[in-house]
């Protein structure tokens, strides 16, 4: 069975946001240990910390968010009726939108991968010095 251009880009706008959907369950859970460090509350200043790190978290949920919007654009774009677009009605536009929104993507992920890490780094400091 042939593939379409179409068909290849719609299944590369659900990966993303399946994927998406992924990073912002592993942010809310992020979000979730961090208020339990602000319970404990036994290291000084660890409120503004925290909230370093949760504004790191807000900051790419946003970015993913708004992803998410111009994915779902794109997707409605490569669909008519329900069906896919036949390939000679992709044009050089829907090509550079699926690029641009590759690389957007590429960069967020990116971007999450460092701020997770940093979250992994911060959690496990703050609980070794509230032993």
């Amino acid at each position: 069975m042939n593939t379409t251009i179409a068909g290849y880009y719609v299944d590369e706008l659900a990966h993303w946001m399946r994927l998406i959907g992924f990073y912002n369950r592993e942010i809310t859970e992020f979000g979730h240990k961090l208020a339990e460090v602000i319970q404990r509350n036994t290291i000084p200043h660890i409120a503004e910390k925290v909230e370093a790190q949760q504004s790191s978290l807000d900051k790419v949920s946003e970015k993913f968010g708004t992803l998410y919007t111009l994915i779902e654009k794109q997707h409605a774009v490569l669909k008519k009726d329900h069906a896919l677009i036949d390939n000679s009605l992709i044009d050089e536009d829907t090509n550079e939108r699926q690029n641009e929104l590759r690389q957007q993507m590429e960069q967020a992920e990116k971007l999450y991968l460092e701020v997770k890490y940093g979250c992994y780094h911060f959690l496990s400091e703050t609980l070794k010095k509230q032993k």
